[in-house]
């Protein structure tokens, strides 16, 4: 598979994971594909860690907001991956690409 092919993959959260198989599996191992990787990994745990912490002190006024601002992220990831551009999402992209450089090479 090209690098276009599984960073688009990786924008589906179930799929992830065959993403990254996939990506383990390139000889090539694409620098979009891996850029990609690393913005869907942190979209992804961001999510989920946001959602749990503001559930779990019942901040539900910002819980849909919070998911709304994380659904806007990840459209606007799709789409560069689409583009095949490495464009980092709003604000927290750069950070994604800095705590998973070692964990996605």
């Amino acid at each position: 598979m090209n690098g276009k092919s599984i960073a688009l993959l990786s924008y589906i959260p179930v799929i992830w994971i065959l993403a990254f198989v996939l990506y383990l599996d390139n000889r090539t191992k694409d620098s979009i594909a891996r850029f990609h990787l690393r913005q869907t990994l942190g979209l992804q745990l961001m999510f989920i860690a946001g959602s749990i912490i503001l559930g779990f002190f019942r901040v539900y006024f910002l819980l849909f907001p919070f998911e709304l601002a994380c659904l806007a992220l990840w459209i606007l990831g799709l789409l560069s991956a689409l583009k095949e551009e490495e464009k980092p999402v709003f604000y927290v992209g750069e950070y994604f690409q800095e705590w998973f450089k070692n964990f996605i090479r």
